[in-house]
């Protein structure tokens, strides 16, 4: 009977007897010639490892009817039956007895390769290879000892580290299944999922128990399935992390079309003020060309009086002379003809000055009328322009949207390869875009 904690690794004493066959110099009882013909080498993984349904579980009442279904039901077999439930109880007890000692022979090994690890580091020193070493020699100690080989040595070990304090695993598993779920990558909500559900099929009285290879089976299958919650996880954050930049880009994006519509509203201001140079020169013009009838009815008035004045000249050269004719010596023209002459001059100077006149200001209107043409020409080109940009921002929103949904509907589609050629075709035409309007700037 074994009265210490399963988890101790105390190395005491056992009350037991040794193992037939195990040490030198012991040998089995000769109950029969038979029996001893029969015994064959001690082998504790073969010997141990039971996938039959949990000792604990069965009932006397599930033994009695076990046996009422293989050996029958009349009255002569009552007896017999009983005595079987009896031998089976302690079969049972037994066996639940034997996976807690093959914990507790875990314990005992592993306190063993301890203390190997710790006098051999002790004279060579603490090194990696040295502990390996020392572990190598242990193992090597315990075969020849007690033909424990190392990987039995090493699967006690593992489900003593493992299940140790877990005395609710230690009574509802086998060994092979405990050494199965000591697994490095078997994690402890799997362990407690599996014995819920071994526990939940012992518990039904005519159910199919649980075997080593049910277990096996269901261990995978929680493995896969927490494989592929991993992935969809990680897929998830994928998406996340996806969503995260292309919220960035749509930040970007808005703040591009903001940039957009301040140049935008830039262009409108400068489109103002040239409307109003426009109409200030046009006002100019205006008070300009206010006089210019004025002045061509005063040219007019002044041709006149020249023509006027020129024909009086033309008389007065051309008058027949008197008959009488009286030398005179005169140093000065007579003052009627002086006079004429004097006021032809001085209307042929009006007549150019107002000539002048009539001429610098067509030059003026020619001019004004030059540089409104121009800055309409600029005024038209300037609203074409915006015109254009305001489309293109507005066109560039909806694309810049519907360019993230296809990213995204593609990253969630089954294979997002296969629209790569898609997507290849419009990076090229984006590139193409990129290349003609640095070529714009360069120029």
């Amino acid at each position: 009977m074994q009265n210490r904690k399963t988890s101790s690794t105390d190395l005491m004493p056992s009350s037991r007897g040794p193992v037939p066959g195990l040490l030198p110099g012991i040998t089995p009882h000769d109950d029969s010639a038979g029996n001893a013909a029969d015994m064959v080498s001690f082998d504790p993984i073969n010997e141990f490892v039971f996938s039959v349904q949990d000792p604990n579980a069965v009932t006397r009442d599930n033994i009695a009817a076990a046996a009422r279904d293989v050996f029958g039901t009349g009255p002569e077999h009552t007896d017999f039956i009983a005595k079987l439930v009896e031998h089976m109880l302690s079969v049972s007890e037994s066996r639940s007895k034997v996976v807690q000692e093959l914990i507790i022979l875990g314990g005992h090994l592993q306190q063993m390769v301890k203390m190997a690890i710790t006098h051999h580091t002790g004279k060579v020193g603490d090194t990696f290879p040295a502990r390996r070493k020392a572990a190598q020699l242990c193992f090597a100690f315990f075969h020849k000892a007690m033909g424990i080989t190392q990987p039995s040595a090493r699967g006690y070990i593992r489900c003593h580290q493992k299940f140790a304090d877990n005395a609710e695993a230690i009574r509802v598993f086998s060994y092979g299944e405990l050494n199965l779920l000591a697994a490095q990558d078997v994690t402890e909500e799997q362990i407690e999922t599996i014995m819920l559900k071994k526990k939940e099929a012992n518990e039904l009285p005519n159910g199919k128990k649980m075997t080593k290879d049910d277990v096996e089976r269901l261990l995978r299958e929680l493995q896969l399935k927490e494989e592929e919650a991993e992935d969809a996880a990680r897929e998830l954050e994928k998406i996340h992390e996806i969503l995260e930049d292309h919220k960035t880009q749509l930040d970007v994006t808005e703040r591009e079309s903001q940039h957009l519509r301040e140049q935008l509203a830039t262009y409108e201001r400068h489109l103002s003020e040239k409307e109003s140079s426009i109409a200030n020169l046009r006002q100019a013009l205006t008070e300009r060309t206010a006089g210019y009838p004025t002045m061509e009815q005063e040219l007019a008035v002044q041709n006149k009086k020249v023509l006027e004045l020129s024909l009086e000249l033309k008389a007065a050269l051309n008058a027949p002379a008197k008959v009488e004719k009286v030398e005179i010596p005169v140093e000065t023209l007579p003052a009627g003809y002086q006079t004429a002459k004097q006021a032809v001059m001085d209307a042929y100077e009006e007549l150019e000055e107002v000539k002048s006149k009539t001429q610098a200001l067509k030059i003026d209107q020619a001019n004004i009328e030059a540089e409104i043409s121009r800055q309409q020409a600029e005024l038209n080109a300037g609203k074409a322009v915006q015109s254009s940009l305001e489309a293109l921002t507005v066109a560039w929103e909806d694309v810049s949207g519907k360019m993230s949904t296809f990213q995204l509907a593609v990253l969630a589609s089954p294979d997002p390869k296969q629209y790569n050629p898609a997507l290849e075709a419009l990076a090229a035409q984006l590139r193409k875009y990129v290349a003609e309007i640095d070529s714009a700037l360069q120029r």
